[in-house]
């Protein structure tokens, strides 16, 4: 039994001295004859102690605060109407009063616990779904959290591949190559050479270098033309006016089935350099392709001669150099040179674009050219079998 059901919760507090003094408590006590003295009544009963806890009961301090609010009213009238009865010399049974304010405080107490359960209405379910909706958020948060954390890896990664590439490719790489072919800039120039002389592969000396090897060095522009800035044949002395190294092949082209050659041969790397005479009247244009082997070199030479009615037009694009005089219009003669997985070109010409005339100055040229890519034989000896 709570407080508000004894009597003494905080009404019987609030109107404890009128109840104890009341004509009730003492009417009640003569007619039953009590022996105070021998049962100890007085002395060991205390109005205030709560006996809940010893019966496996809490209560609960907001339904006693609201049970006595509610009657805070019923109290101040059920005080006057005592003291009008006294005044009016009624008596009433105290049995009988305590019955009915005990059914009172029970009421009440009910009354307030229905309305704490009508206010929460099904909060304790909304409560549960709350509850399950945070978890689920949390869940999801996780799983957001994985995921973006994933993908920033593997941005991080694709970076760092891009910024490899980037920085390997700079100087050309042996293990890949171009995916599309550079068109060339508007208004190049289309000259072919009038005379075109091809020499096939030597195996007997260019075998070592066959396959360009899987862990081959790109080409640099010093290993390539560092040793040959002066080329000598005869009378005829050439100095090196400008050089190149790129790794885009078919920039240096022009044509359609051209740069698709070079594509399909794996090119990865090419060498172009200009020589001139001291007097600039001659100029040789001469290029170096890596390509896979000597048979992809084969068909790249194929390609880009002029008088093969099997393949559509195009050649070398002529260098412009500032300050530097190139082919222009007019004759020219080329040769192309397939030197195991290499294949090298030499393009040359009067400046004036002049045929020749009865000297033997333009053979001399395109002969003294040939020796600029002594680096190919550099290539053979480094990779010759042991004991060859």
């Amino acid at each position: 039994m709570s407080r508000a059901e004894s009597g003494y919760g905080r009404k019987g507090r609030r109107g404890g001295t009128r109840h104890a003094s009341g004509t009730h408590t003492g009417d009640h006590v003569d007619e039953h004859d009590y022996e105070r003295e021998d049962d100890g009544y007085d002395e060991g009963y205390d109005p205030e102690e709560d006996f809940s806890e010893e019966y496996g009961h809490t209560h609960n301090r907001d339904a006693e605060d609201d049970a006595a609010e509610y009657h805070d009213d019923e109290s101040e009238q059920d005080a006057e109407a005592e003291r009008s009865g006294r005044r009016g010399g009624r008596r009433k049974n105290k049995g009988k009063g305590k019955d009915k304010r005990g059914v009172d405080r029970v009421s009440a107490f009910s009354a307030s616990a229905i309305k704490k359960v009508s206010v929460l209405g099904d909060r304790p379910n909304q409560i549960v779904y709350t509850l399950a909706e945070q978890s689920k958020r949390k869940r999801g948060t996780a799983v957001l959290g994985v995921l973006l954390g994933a993908f920033s890896l593997a941005l991080v990664a694709l970076l760092g591949l891009l910024s490899f590439q980037l920085v390997t490719g700079g100087g050309g790489s042996s293990a890949g190559g171009e995916d599309s072919i550079v068109a060339p800039p508007e208004g190049h120039s289309t000259l072919t050479p009038e005379l075109y002389l091809f020499q096939p592969d030597d195996p007997e000396v260019f075998g070592a270098i066959d396959e360009r090897p899987a862990d081959a060095e790109p080409m640099t522009d010093d290993s390539v033309f560092g040793s040959v800035d002066e080329l000598e044949l005869g009378d005829m002395k050439l100095d090196l006016r400008a050089s190149e190294v790129t790794d885009s092949c078919t920039s240096l082209v022009w044509g359609e089935e051209l740069g698709q050659s070079l594509l399909d041969g794996g090119c990865v790397n090419a060498a172009s350099g200009v020589y001139t005479d001291s007097k600039e009247d001659y100029v040789a244009q001469v290029t170096l392709f890596d390509l896979s082997d000597s048979e992809s070199a084969t068909e790249v030479a194929a390609a880009m001669d002029p008088t093969n009615a099997e393949t559509g037009p195009g050649f070398l694009l002529t260098r412009e150099d500032e300050g530097i005089p190139g082919l222009q219009d007019g004759y020219s003669q080329a040769s192309t040179q397939v030197m195991g997985h290499y294949l090298a070109v030499f393009w040359s010409g009067r400046v004036d674009g002049e045929p020749p005339g009865k000297d033997t100055d333009m053979a001399t040229l395109n002969v003294a050219s040939m020796n600029a890519f002594s680096f190919v034989y550099d290539e053979v000896v480094a990779n010759r079998p042991d004991g060859e």
